[in-house]
């Protein structure tokens, strides 16, 4: 037992392993991506898929079964760890903070004027599926940029007793 510790929670085989399982189970989705980019028949890309969609959920269940509970845990830790560090740091600096507020706010205008052009200039005011997806995923893509102090605003727009505390401004000289 103290064998099988060692080797899930302190880098082992078991834990390169149950890493390189994990990595393999999304990484074979880009087989399906090489199908479609060679041009292949619907039929072959959807039986990839398929077969893809199968190995994955097998692969994540070896991960589960070779990890264990310790080097599962471990390895949810890096991940977590990983994201919050670089993708979701508490504060960011004003530059990022100005793209994301840019990012943030040009879907919702575009949502908000988007039937008001459709309606005067019909040719400009179409809109797709593939638009809204594009404008969905720049609002996700947004609440990253802007880091985790901006995640904690928006709940506070859900929290009733939640208040606003700005920071003293110094004094001009």
């Amino acid at each position: 037992m103290a064998e099988s510790a060692s080797n899930t929670g302190r880098g082992g085989w078991r834990f390169g392993l149950g890493i390189a399982c994990f990595v393999a189970a999304f990484a074979i989705h880009l087989v399906t991506l090489a199908a479609v980019a060679m041009g292949a028949s619907a039929a072959t890309v959807g039986a990839i898929g398929a077969i893809n969609f199968v190995l994955n959920k097998v692969l994540l269940l070896a991960t589960a079964a070779i990890l264990g509970k310790d080097g599962f845990n471990r390895l949810k830790g890096l991940v977590t760890g990983a994201v919050k560090r670089h993708v979701l740091p508490d504060e960011v600096g004003p530059v990022r903070y100005g793209i994301g507020l840019i990012l943030f706010v040009a879907p919702l205008i575009g949502a908000w004027v988007s039937p008001y052009v459709a309606e005067l200039a019909p040719s400009l005011g179409r809109n797709t599926v593939r638009d809204g997806v594009i404008a969905d995923a720049v609002l996700i893509v947004s609440l990253f940029v802007l880091g985790g102090g901006f995640w904690d605003k928006l709940r506070a727009l859900f929290v009733r007793h939640a208040t606003v505390l700005f920071p003293a401004k110094a004094p001009r000289a």
